[in-house]
């Protein structure tokens, strides 16, 4: 039974030393040194190559390598009933939760305007009157942990999500997506990519933002659809964007997003996987899976996440 990483133009060397030292008795493979490819029990994988899954004919369960799962799910080779995981860890989600409070903050508070005035010696101070609406788009663990971020600073958190759950006692207060547009002051997206979400950040949801609001994508490329926001930033719905994720990445050089005053873009690190974070994680969903138990933050196919 081998465990196997594959993931093309990553360095997963690291990461299997990690896992081999919380677990020096695993068979720790990382592609394309696969061996015998029938030995192969679990594999963790990010935008897998071709015709891999298809090879591993022992597989007992799939995991991504991230909180993402369309790459697993869209694999034409996928066992229709190979059960499926994906790595969201804490630390994952307490990223994410810093990142989208440092964005808001800085634009917010308006802290790039002190850089200007710093370079010509000028004091003038300046603090918001209020502070904003938050507005989550998705609200599983990485939303959540957002909410309860954004919540400490007494930043009222409004948020829209498909199935409620009793999780939902959280700070935020479940509202359907058009007053979640209509409301917040910043819309943030954090959802996963399904039928139902792909494009679902366009031009009728632009149109029910608020003047001056602020769109954060940081759930998947897929989700924008880019033509929509070019435009309607020229109407101020939203008035600025930041985006972390896009279409095609990297970034082409000749994108507008680059040269847009209105947009701030990051290249897709919102949140990376931590390599000792991921390699507990792995060792603990190997080891449930060996023993005949659904992978950590198992997948549900009929929704797509």
């Amino acid at each position: 039974m081998a465990l196997l990483l594959a993931a093309p133009h990553r360095d997963l060397q690291p990461l299997a030393a990690s896992i081999k030292q919380l677990a020096p008795e695993l068979d720790v493979r990382v592609w394309p040194q696969i061996g015998d490819p029938a030995s192969v029990t679990f594999v963790v994988c990010w935008h897998q190559p071709p015709g891999l899954l298809k090879s591993l004919t022992g597989l007992k369960a799939a995991c991504s390598l991230g909180a993402g799962v369309n790459h697993l799910l869209t694999d034409p080779d996928l066992p229709s009933d190979l059960p499926l995981g994906r790595l969201a860890g804490q630390r994952l989600a307490a990223d994410l939760a810093a990142y989208l409070v440092g964005q808001v903050v800085r634009d917010w508070r308006q802290l790039d305007r002190f850089d200007a005035l710093q370079s010509v010696h000028y004091w003038q101070p300046f603090a918001p009157e209020r502070p904003p609406v938050i507005g989550l788009l998705g609200y599983g663990s990485m939303g959540r942990r957002a909410a309860q971020a954004f919540s400490a600073l007494d930043f009222p958190v409004l948020a829209c999500r498909r199935r409620p759950t009793d999780k939902d006692s959280s700070p935020a207060r479940l509202v359907d997506l058009k007053i979640l547009a209509g409301e917040a002051d910043y819309l943030i997206c954090t959802l996963p990519l399904t039928s139902d979400t792909d494009g679902i950040l366009n031009a009728g949801l632009f149109a029910a933002m608020k003047p001056g609001s602020v769109l954060i994508n940081v759930g998947r490329g897929e989700h924008l659809n880019e033509n929509d926001l070019l435009e309607a930033l020229g109407l101020g719905r939203p008035a600025r964007a930041i985006l972390d994720v896009f279409r095609a990445e990297p970034l082409a050089n000749d994108h507008p997003f680059w040269t847009h005053p209105a947009i701030r873009i990051t290249p897709h690190c919102a949140s990376l996987t931590h390599t000792d974070e991921a390699a507990g994680l792995i060792v603990e969903s190997y080891h449930r899976v060996i023993a005949g138990h659904p992978p950590l933050n198992a997948i549900d196919r009929q929704l797509g996440y």
